[in-house]
Protein backbone atom coordinates (compact mmCIF):
# COMPACT_ATOMS: atom_id res chain seq x y z
CA UNK A 1 0.00 0.00 0.00
CA UNK A 2 0.90 3.09 -0.87
CA UNK A 3 0.53 6.78 0.73
CA UNK A 4 -0.35 9.69 -1.87
CA UNK A 5 -0.81 13.78 -1.12
CA UNK A 6 -2.46 16.55 -3.80
CA UNK A 7 -0.43 19.57 -4.26
CA UNK A 8 -1.82 22.23 -6.69
CA UNK A 9 1.34 23.65 -7.91
CA UNK A 10 0.66 26.87 -9.80
CA UNK A 11 -1.07 28.79 -6.33
CA UNK A 12 0.68 31.95 -5.08
CA UNK A 13 -0.26 33.54 -1.87
CA UNK A 14 -1.18 31.46 1.00
CA UNK A 15 -3.16 29.07 -0.39
CA UNK A 16 0.58 27.82 -1.70
CA UNK A 17 2.27 28.21 0.73
CA UNK A 18 -0.10 25.94 2.92
CA UNK A 19 -0.51 23.39 0.42
CA UNK A 20 3.45 23.35 -0.42
CA UNK A 21 4.20 23.12 3.53
CA UNK A 22 1.42 20.01 4.11
CA UNK A 23 3.33 18.26 1.71
CA UNK A 24 6.80 18.63 2.86
CA UNK A 25 5.87 17.20 5.76
CA UNK A 26 4.02 14.21 4.43
CA UNK A 27 7.01 13.52 2.44
CA UNK A 28 9.41 13.60 5.81
CA UNK A 29 6.50 10.80 6.66
CA UNK A 30 7.15 8.85 3.31
CA UNK A 31 4.09 10.13 1.36
CA UNK A 32 4.53 10.67 -2.31
CA UNK A 33 3.29 13.99 -4.25
CA UNK A 34 0.80 14.08 -6.53
CA UNK A 35 1.05 17.67 -8.79
CA UNK A 36 -2.60 18.57 -9.82
CA UNK A 37 -2.26 21.74 -12.56
CA UNK A 38 -4.51 24.47 -12.97
CA UNK A 39 -6.87 23.29 -15.67
CA UNK A 40 -9.51 25.99 -17.19
CA UNK A 41 -12.49 23.56 -16.05
CA UNK A 42 -15.03 25.74 -18.21
CA UNK A 43 -12.84 25.39 -21.68
CA UNK A 44 -11.17 22.31 -21.51
CA UNK A 45 -12.09 19.52 -23.93
CA UNK A 46 -13.63 16.81 -21.01
CA UNK A 47 -11.68 14.37 -22.95
CA UNK A 48 -8.23 15.96 -22.61
CA UNK A 49 -8.91 16.71 -19.00
CA UNK A 50 -9.74 13.08 -18.72
CA UNK A 51 -6.45 12.29 -19.57
CA UNK A 52 -5.01 14.50 -17.79
CA UNK A 53 -6.27 13.39 -14.64
CA UNK A 54 -5.20 9.92 -15.73
CA UNK A 55 -1.83 10.86 -16.14
CA UNK A 56 -1.52 12.34 -12.65
CA UNK A 57 -3.09 9.50 -11.13
CA UNK A 58 -0.70 6.76 -13.22
CA UNK A 59 0.73 4.21 -10.26
CA UNK A 60 -2.01 4.19 -7.96
CA UNK A 61 -3.99 0.91 -7.37
CA UNK A 62 -6.66 -0.59 -5.45
CA UNK A 63 -5.90 -0.21 -1.63
CA UNK A 64 -3.60 3.04 -1.85
CA UNK A 65 -4.67 5.89 -0.29
CA UNK A 66 -5.03 9.40 -0.84
CA UNK A 67 -4.16 12.69 1.13
CA UNK A 68 -6.51 15.42 -1.27
CA UNK A 69 -5.74 18.92 0.06
CA UNK A 70 -8.86 20.70 -0.72
CA UNK A 71 -9.48 23.39 -2.29
CA UNK A 72 -7.56 22.76 -5.27
CA UNK A 73 -8.62 26.24 -6.05
CA UNK A 74 -9.57 25.10 -9.83
CA UNK A 75 -12.92 25.38 -10.97
CA UNK A 76 -15.32 23.65 -7.96
CA UNK A 77 -16.53 20.95 -10.40
CA UNK A 78 -12.76 20.04 -10.96
CA UNK A 79 -12.60 18.80 -7.25
CA UNK A 80 -15.64 16.56 -8.46
CA UNK A 81 -14.36 15.48 -11.37
CA UNK A 82 -11.46 14.25 -9.78
CA UNK A 83 -12.80 12.63 -7.45
CA UNK A 84 -14.80 10.71 -9.74
CA UNK A 85 -11.69 9.37 -11.08
CA UNK A 86 -10.58 8.28 -7.62
CA UNK A 87 -13.39 6.38 -6.78
CA UNK A 88 -13.24 5.27 -10.26
CA UNK A 89 -9.82 3.46 -9.20
CA UNK A 90 -11.53 1.68 -6.43
CA UNK A 91 -11.04 0.99 -2.65
CA UNK A 92 -9.20 3.55 -2.04
CA UNK A 93 -8.65 5.20 1.45
CA UNK A 94 -9.20 9.10 0.89
CA UNK A 95 -8.66 11.14 3.53
CA UNK A 96 -9.28 15.06 2.71
CA UNK A 97 -7.45 17.62 4.24
CA UNK A 98 -10.10 20.82 4.28
CA UNK A 99 -7.41 23.76 4.11
CA UNK A 100 -10.78 26.32 3.04
CA UNK A 101 -14.36 25.97 2.34
CA UNK A 102 -15.29 28.50 -0.77
CA UNK A 103 -18.98 28.02 0.03
CA UNK A 104 -17.73 29.98 3.32
CA UNK A 105 -15.89 32.27 2.06
CA UNK A 106 -17.48 33.86 -1.23
CA UNK A 107 -21.12 34.72 -1.23
CA UNK A 108 -21.19 33.75 -4.98
CA UNK A 109 -20.30 30.03 -4.49
CA UNK A 110 -22.70 29.48 -1.13
CA UNK A 111 -24.90 27.64 -3.93
CA UNK A 112 -22.28 24.78 -4.61
CA UNK A 113 -22.15 23.96 -0.92
CA UNK A 114 -24.26 20.54 -1.13
CA UNK A 115 -21.90 19.94 -3.47
CA UNK A 116 -19.20 19.87 -1.32
CA UNK A 117 -21.11 18.16 1.72
CA UNK A 118 -21.38 15.54 -1.06
CA UNK A 119 -17.52 15.41 -1.82
CA UNK A 120 -16.75 15.43 1.84
CA UNK A 121 -18.98 12.37 2.73
CA UNK A 122 -17.76 9.98 0.20
CA UNK A 123 -14.42 10.37 1.92
CA UNK A 124 -13.17 8.07 4.67
CA UNK A 125 -11.29 10.74 6.75
CA UNK A 126 -11.46 14.53 6.55
CA UNK A 127 -8.89 16.69 8.10
CA UNK A 128 -10.69 20.00 9.53
CA UNK A 129 -8.96 23.05 11.01
CA UNK A 130 -10.94 23.91 13.84
CA UNK A 131 -13.59 21.81 16.54
CA UNK A 132 -15.94 24.60 15.37
CA UNK A 133 -15.39 23.70 12.01
CA UNK A 134 -15.91 20.22 12.68
CA UNK A 135 -19.42 21.05 14.20
CA UNK A 136 -20.42 22.87 11.04
CA UNK A 137 -19.81 20.30 9.21
CA UNK A 138 -21.89 17.72 11.36
CA UNK A 139 -24.86 20.16 11.35
CA UNK A 140 -24.23 20.30 6.93
CA UNK A 141 -25.15 16.55 6.88
CA UNK A 142 -21.48 15.29 6.81
CA UNK A 143 -20.95 12.31 8.55
CA UNK A 144 -17.44 11.65 7.55
CA UNK A 145 -15.12 11.06 10.79
CA UNK A 146 -12.72 14.29 11.00
CA UNK A 147 -9.37 14.74 12.65
CA UNK A 148 -8.93 18.30 13.83
CA UNK A 149 -5.90 20.35 12.57
CA UNK A 150 -5.76 22.97 15.48
CA UNK A 151 -2.88 24.85 13.99
CA UNK A 152 -0.34 25.66 11.02
CA UNK A 153 2.95 24.95 11.00
CA UNK A 154 5.89 27.88 10.76
CA UNK A 155 8.51 25.27 9.58
CA UNK A 156 11.17 27.79 9.25
CA UNK A 157 13.93 27.11 11.63
CA UNK A 158 15.10 30.86 13.09
CA UNK A 159 17.86 31.68 15.69
CA UNK A 160 17.23 34.53 17.61
CA UNK A 161 19.87 36.44 19.35
CA UNK A 162 17.45 38.38 21.56
CA UNK A 163 13.91 38.03 23.81
CA UNK A 164 10.75 39.84 22.54
CA UNK A 165 10.20 43.30 24.96
CA UNK A 166 7.31 44.71 25.97
CA UNK A 167 6.31 47.45 23.97
CA UNK A 168 3.24 49.12 23.20
CA UNK A 169 3.03 48.34 19.97
CA UNK A 170 0.10 46.16 18.11
CA UNK A 171 1.75 44.75 14.79
CA UNK A 172 -0.48 43.51 11.95
CA UNK A 173 0.73 41.52 9.05
CA UNK A 174 -1.84 41.10 6.04
CA UNK A 175 -4.20 43.58 3.71
CA UNK A 176 -5.49 46.31 6.04
CA UNK A 177 -7.98 47.12 3.52
CA UNK A 178 -9.52 44.03 3.45
CA UNK A 179 -9.82 43.27 7.05
CA UNK A 180 -10.08 47.33 7.86
CA UNK A 181 -7.57 47.28 11.20
CA UNK A 182 -6.53 51.10 10.80
CA UNK A 183 -9.57 52.37 10.33
CA UNK A 184 -11.08 51.04 13.58
CA UNK A 185 -8.01 51.83 15.41
CA UNK A 186 -7.83 54.14 18.22
CA UNK A 187 -5.81 56.88 16.72
CA UNK A 188 -5.79 58.67 20.57
CA UNK A 189 -3.11 56.19 22.17
CA UNK A 190 0.65 55.56 22.99
CA UNK A 191 -0.21 52.29 21.37
CA UNK A 192 0.84 51.73 18.04
CA UNK A 193 -0.52 50.19 15.35
CA UNK A 194 2.13 48.83 12.77
CA UNK A 195 1.07 47.68 9.95
CA UNK A 196 3.12 45.01 7.33
CA UNK A 197 1.36 44.72 3.92
CA UNK A 198 0.23 46.39 0.57
CA UNK A 199 -0.50 49.76 1.22
CA UNK A 200 -4.07 51.07 0.55
CA UNK A 201 -5.85 54.59 0.36
CA UNK A 202 -8.32 54.28 2.77
CA UNK A 203 -5.12 53.27 5.29
CA UNK A 204 -5.71 56.01 7.96
CA UNK A 205 -2.67 58.60 8.39
CA UNK A 206 -2.28 59.14 12.43
CA UNK A 207 0.54 59.43 14.33
CA UNK A 208 0.43 55.74 16.20
CA UNK A 209 0.04 54.26 12.79
CA UNK A 210 3.00 53.06 11.38
CA UNK A 211 2.88 51.47 7.77
CA UNK A 212 6.14 48.92 6.92
CA UNK A 213 5.52 47.32 3.65
CA UNK A 214 6.18 44.15 2.71
CA UNK A 215 8.97 41.84 4.62
CA UNK A 216 9.92 38.95 3.00
CA UNK A 217 9.53 35.91 5.98
CA UNK A 218 12.97 36.06 7.39
CA UNK A 219 13.21 39.27 8.10
CA UNK A 220 9.56 39.76 8.93
CA UNK A 221 9.80 36.79 12.03
CA UNK A 222 12.82 39.27 12.87
CA UNK A 223 11.31 42.50 12.86
CA UNK A 224 8.56 40.66 14.94
CA UNK A 225 10.76 39.17 17.21
CA UNK A 226 11.58 42.66 18.36
CA UNK A 227 8.59 42.78 20.79
CA UNK A 228 5.17 43.79 21.00
CA UNK A 229 1.97 41.80 20.18
CA UNK A 230 0.58 40.12 17.26
CA UNK A 231 -3.06 40.56 15.85
CA UNK A 232 -5.17 38.11 14.49
CA UNK A 233 -7.86 40.11 13.35
CA UNK A 234 -11.09 41.54 11.19
CA UNK A 235 -12.92 44.58 11.24
CA UNK A 236 -15.26 43.00 8.49
CA UNK A 237 -18.15 41.11 9.86
CA UNK A 238 -18.47 37.97 7.08
CA UNK A 239 -14.59 37.45 7.50
CA UNK A 240 -14.74 37.64 11.45
CA UNK A 241 -17.53 34.79 11.21
CA UNK A 242 -15.40 32.43 8.72
CA UNK A 243 -12.92 32.84 11.38
CA UNK A 244 -14.67 31.25 13.96
CA UNK A 245 -13.66 28.18 11.81
CA UNK A 246 -10.64 28.00 9.78
CA UNK A 247 -6.87 28.40 11.00
CA UNK A 248 -4.95 31.50 10.38
CA UNK A 249 -1.90 31.05 9.46
CA UNK A 250 -1.01 34.76 10.93
CA UNK A 251 -1.34 32.78 13.95
CA UNK A 252 1.16 30.95 13.79
CA UNK A 253 3.93 33.26 12.44
CA UNK A 254 3.02 35.53 14.98
CA UNK A 255 4.18 32.55 17.86
CA UNK A 256 6.96 31.67 15.49
CA UNK A 257 7.91 35.34 16.22
CA UNK A 258 7.86 34.51 19.88
CA UNK A 259 5.24 37.59 20.32
CA UNK A 260 2.11 37.21 22.27
CA UNK A 261 -1.13 37.38 20.15
CA UNK A 262 -4.16 39.54 20.72
CA UNK A 263 -7.53 37.45 18.87
CA UNK A 264 -11.05 38.34 19.00
CA UNK A 265 -12.80 36.40 21.81
CA UNK A 266 -14.97 34.00 18.87
CA UNK A 267 -11.76 32.88 16.57
CA UNK A 268 -11.74 29.03 16.18
CA UNK A 269 -8.24 28.64 18.23
CA UNK A 270 -9.52 30.76 21.32
CA UNK A 271 -9.15 27.41 23.61
CA UNK A 272 -5.72 26.84 22.29
CA UNK A 273 -4.13 30.37 23.14
CA UNK A 274 -6.02 30.13 26.72
CA UNK A 275 -4.89 27.02 27.93
CA UNK A 276 -1.22 27.89 26.76
CA UNK A 277 -0.97 31.29 27.73
CA UNK A 278 0.07 32.57 24.26
CA UNK A 279 -1.75 36.02 24.34
CA UNK A 280 -4.98 37.73 25.41
CA UNK A 281 -8.90 37.61 24.24
CA UNK A 282 -10.98 40.39 23.69
CA UNK A 283 -13.41 41.19 21.84
CA UNK A 284 -12.56 45.28 20.17
CA UNK A 285 -9.58 46.62 18.65
CA UNK A 286 -10.43 49.29 21.84
CA UNK A 287 -9.98 46.58 24.55
CA UNK A 288 -7.33 45.35 22.81
CA UNK A 289 -5.44 49.06 22.99
CA UNK A 290 -6.17 49.38 27.07
CA UNK A 291 -4.87 45.27 27.98
CA UNK A 292 -1.76 46.65 25.80
CA UNK A 293 -1.42 49.80 28.02
CA UNK A 294 -2.41 47.97 31.17
CA UNK A 295 0.74 45.32 30.62
CA UNK A 296 3.52 44.68 33.06
CA UNK A 297 6.73 43.79 32.02
CA UNK A 298 6.15 39.96 34.30
CA UNK A 299 3.12 39.59 32.30
CA UNK A 300 4.68 40.68 29.26
CA UNK A 301 7.39 37.86 29.58
CA UNK A 302 5.39 35.21 31.14
CA UNK A 303 3.49 35.26 27.62
CA UNK A 304 6.89 34.87 25.65
CA UNK A 305 7.88 31.87 28.41
CA UNK A 306 4.65 30.36 27.28
CA UNK A 307 5.06 30.56 24.18
CA UNK A 308 9.07 29.71 23.64
CA UNK A 309 7.43 26.46 24.23
CA UNK A 310 6.15 25.71 21.12
CA UNK A 311 8.61 27.15 19.29
CA UNK A 312 9.90 23.27 18.24
CA UNK A 313 6.76 21.55 17.28
CA UNK A 314 6.32 24.69 15.07
CA UNK A 315 9.23 24.94 13.32
CA UNK A 316 9.30 21.06 12.91
CA UNK A 317 5.83 20.73 11.28
CA UNK A 318 4.63 18.89 14.12
CA UNK A 319 1.01 19.99 14.42
CA UNK A 320 1.03 18.82 10.23
CA UNK A 321 2.75 15.31 10.65
CA UNK A 322 0.47 14.78 13.74
CA UNK A 323 -2.98 15.46 12.00
CA UNK A 324 -1.25 13.46 8.88
CA UNK A 325 -0.55 10.42 10.84
CA UNK A 326 -3.93 10.26 13.14
CA UNK A 327 -5.82 10.54 10.12
CA UNK A 328 -3.90 7.71 8.35
CA UNK A 329 -3.94 5.43 11.66
CA UNK A 330 -7.53 5.75 12.21
CA UNK A 331 -8.09 4.36 8.88
CA UNK A 332 -6.64 1.28 10.10
CA UNK A 333 -7.12 1.21 13.58
CA UNK A 334 -10.62 1.66 15.63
Amino acid sequence: MSIYITNTYVLGGIASKAQNLVTEEAKKLGIEEIRIPYIDYESEDRNNMSNKIDGILTGITSGDTIIYQSPTWNDPNFDIFFMNKLLGIGNLNIIIFIHDIRPMMFLTEQINMPSYIELFNVANYLIVPSKNMAQYLGEKGVTTPMVTQYLWDSNKEMVFQEVPKLKKQINFIDSDAKFMISRNFPINSDVTLDLYGRKNDEMVRAENINYHGFFNEYNLLHELHKGGFGLVWTEDMYWREYMKYNTSFKTSTYLRAGIPLIVHESISCRKMIEDNHWGIIVNSLAEAVEKVKAMTVEEYNSYVKAIQEVKYSLENGYFTKKVLVDSVYKLFVQ
